[in-house]
Order: structure tokens, then C-alpha cells, then sequence
């Protein structure tokens, strides 16, 4: 089978790129052909079709000029590219694939390909690892304040321009509320054959928010074979591993951590922006803040902790960072929220605590700490259920059923 992996990022970089990069590895090894169509960018990998991907914008400088020239400029580029149609026809010709897998295609990409994809008859599925279709801001949350919201409905997504959702920014908002309703308008739900839901939080989101069920499958993302470890190390600390970004809640982790006396914390991410600038001084005396991690360095770090804390304060979809836990048998500590719950809840692998709760953090972390053979059995039941749900060879399989129905029904 021939398969085209759509993504604005051809570098690693969030869930998105994960997924994509491990998927075209897996069908790769199953004997299929994979090529990818990705934004233009001086990180990228190297490509043979990196030719065609659609020429680099940069939204964040646009952004920071706030006028409606830059902002006009944001929102044509960010609801319809003539450019990526273009361009991804040209793939098209060029692969003659047999199906399209659509990742994070938003704002750099659009779904324009969409329309080229089904002017040529040939079906799409699209794995949705945020809640832009149905949140303006993405996220269900308000930029700045870091609150949850749901105030938009199926059709009412107004509430987003009243709060300035996104970025503080009547302006941003607007245009994000705008290009809600234009690809509402133009149908680009009705183009896609199947939703791949990774959470079934986020597909009942999708649900109640006037998707089909129908049309949406839920599937869980998958781990490579080498994630699940074997090693049954324990120094005893307690790890974060991720950005260090106020909405994975690492204040109120900090805070905990100052509570906690019988913790040790390590934490391991990329840290920017105002946490950056003020985090030597929040650390306490038991944590430890180790840098960025990748590959090697982070499994190792991972293998040998206690257990993984993910204190988010938004609707994680479903975090890398707490299946690679289950998948190195390490229990979890994350806020009941999204589709973290549904992970600890049916794993039994770890403790969930109201989100934002200082002091439940503190004494959850407190109790993993003094509780080894406990956190070594939830972790143990973490991994049996990452090898049921999560393993490359389950995905596939039902990957490829989903392939199988959009290419018979197209």
C-alpha cells in the first residue's frame, strides 16, 4: 500500500511529529511506501519530496506585530492554502498513493490538501491529536489565565472572541473564531472518511459537538518495541519529563515538591519563557532540574525512577510521556483530567489528584515515595496494559482495518 503522512513539522517536536515518524517507521517495516508532505523548515529531516512541502511562514513573528495587515496575512494562510493544494497535487501525481493520513495540518498546511485529496477520489483519515476542530484556541483553555473552557458549542464559537482566548488578543481570537467557522462552512468535516480519535475523551468531545460517531474510530497511539523496557531499576525519585510550561501544570508541581519532604524530583524538559527566567529560584531543595532529554539519556532517566508525575492543568489528549511510564512499568501521578484519566483509571497504574491541588500532589507524591513495592506493582499493571493497548503490532492491525473501510468506501 502506498501512503502519504501529512504534517506541518518533518523534525521532532511535540505528539504530532512523534506519531507521524514512529508510523512511517512501523508501515515501513510491514512493507508498505510512505512519503511525507510537511511545512519547509531549516530543522527539517532531509526528503525526497521535501521539493514540494509548502513554503515556511512564521506565525509567532506575525503575531508579535498585531495590525491587520500581519493579521490578514495569518488568516489567509491559515484557513485555505492555494500553495499546499498545489503542491500536494504535485505529490499526489508523483506518489499515486492509496490512501491519505492527515496529522496536525492546521494554520501551516490546511485542509486544502483535503479538497485535492477527494477532488482525486481518494480517501482520507485524519489522526486528531488537539481539539482545533472544535476550540478556536485549540486547547479548551484561556490563554494567559491558564482556566479551562467550554463556553463554545457546536456552532456558537463567538464566546472565544468575548474572552480573547487566544493569546489575550481580540484580534487572534477573531481570527481563529473566523477560520472555526469558514472550515466549518466549506464542509472540511464531511471530506474526511475517518477521524482517529487517540482518547475516547476527545471523541466524546468530538460527539457532543456534532461529529459522527460514526465516522470517528478511536485508537489509541502506539509505542516503538524498544520503549518497553525491562529494566526494573528504582533510585527512588520521582521524574517530569516534558516542557516545562505552566499549563503541564509545573507551579503547582514546584509548589508540591516544596510540601513534599519526602520526595525527590527530578525534571527533564525544554524550559522557556517566564519559567525559564524564574525556575532557580523555585526550585526546592529536592529537585533537581536536569535539561532538555532525548533518546538514550531520557530512557535512562526513566528506567530508574519511581514513578512519572504529569500535573497538567489542560485536557492532555493522550501525553507520550505517560505511555512511555506504563511502557517502562512506572505508575503515574497526573490530574484527572482528559484523557489521563481513562489511561490510569483502566490501567490501574497510577494516582490521579484533583488538577491544580497542591497539597493532593504533594501527599500523592509523598505517598509513591515511601511506597516502593505498591509502585512497583502499579507499574506493573501500567505495563501490561500499554503491551494490550499500546503495542506497534495492535495499532497496525487496527490501522490497517481503518485503512481497508476508507479505501472501500471512497
Amino acid at each position: 500500500m502506498k501512503i502519504i503522512l501529512v504534517n506541518t513539522k518533518h523534525f521532532p517536536g511535540g505528539g504530532d511529529s512523534t506519531y507521524t515518524f514512529n508510523l512511517a517507521r512501523l508501515l515501513r517495516e510491514k512493507g508498505h511506501e510512505v512519503a511525507h508532505f510537511a511545512m519547509q523548515d531549516p530543522k527539517n529531516i532531509p526528503d525526497v519530496n521535501s521539493d514540494l512541502f509548502v513554503s515556511y511562514i512564521d506565525f509567532k513573528e506575525l503575531n508579535r506585530r498585531k495590525n491587520l495587515s500581519s493579521g490578514l496575512k495569518t488568516l489567509g494562510r491559515a484557513i485555505y492554502s492555494r500553495e499546499a493544494r498545489r503542491n500536494f497535487g504535485h505529490l499526489l501525481d508523483r506518489i499515486q498513493p492509496d490512501i491519505v493520513h492527515l496529522q496536525g495540518i492546521h494554520a501551516h498546511i490546511t485542509p486544502s490538501v483535503i479538497f485535492e485529496t477527494k477532488s482525486r477520489g481518494l480517501p482520507v483519515v485524519w489522526t486528531l491529536h488537539d481539539y482545533k476542530l472544535i476550540c478556536p484556541n485549540t486547547h479548551f483553555l484561556i490563554d494567559g489565565s491558564g482556566k479551562i473552557c467550554e463556553s463554545c458549542g457546536r456552532w456558537s464559537f463567538w464566546p472565544a472572541i468575548v474572552k480573547r482566548c487566544k493569546k489575550n488578543s481580540l484580534l487572534a481570537s477573531s481570527m481563529a473564531v473566523l477560520e472555526t467557522y469558514i472550515h466549518r462552512l466549506i464542509g472540511v468535516w464531511n471530506r474526511v472518511d475517518f477521524f482517529l480519535s487517540p482518547s475516547a475523551f476527545l471523541k466524546d468531545k468530538l460527539v457532543r459537538r456534532g461529529l459522527p460517531a460514526s465516522r470517528i474510530e478511536h485508537l489509541p497511539l502506539f509505542l516503538p518495541d524498544e520503549l518497553f523496557l525491562d529494566e526494573r531499576g528504582d533510585e527512588g525519585y520521582l521524574l517530569f519529563m516534558g516542557r516545562l510550561d505552566p499549563i503541564k501544570g509545573i507551579y503547582p508541581l514546584l509548589k508540591a515538591a516544596h510540601l513534599a519532604t519526602k520526595t525527590r524530583l527530578v525534571l527533564a524538559g525544554r524550559a522557556e519563557g517566564s519559567v525559564a527566567d524564574q525556575l532557580t529560584g523555585l526550585l526546592p531543595p529536592n529537585a533537581q532540574y536536569v535539561g532538555m532529554k532525548q533518546g538514550v539519556e531520557l530512557r535512562r532517566l526513566l528506567s530508574r525512577a519511581r514513578a512519572v508525575v504529569l500535573p497538567s492543568l489542560w485536557y492532555e489528549n493522550q501525553p507520550f510521556s505517560l505511555t512511555e511510564a506504563f511502557a517502562a512499568a512506572k505508575p503515574a501521578i497526573v490530574s484527572d483530567l482528559g484523557g489521563m484519566t481513562e489511561l490510569v483509571t483502566k490501567s490501574q497504574g497510577g494516582i490521579l489528584v484533583p488538577p491544580g491541588d497542591v497539597d493532593a500532589l504533594a501527599k500523592a507524591m509523598d505517598w509513591m515515595s515511601l511506597h516502593p513495592d505498591d509502585a512497583r506493582e502499579m507499574g506493573q499493571k501500567a505495563q501490561k496494559y500499554a503491551l494490550c493497548v499500546h503495542s506497534a503490532n495492535v495499532h497496525y492491525r487496527k490501522l490497517m482495518e481503518i485503512y481497508q473501510l476508507s479505501i472501500k468506501g471512497k
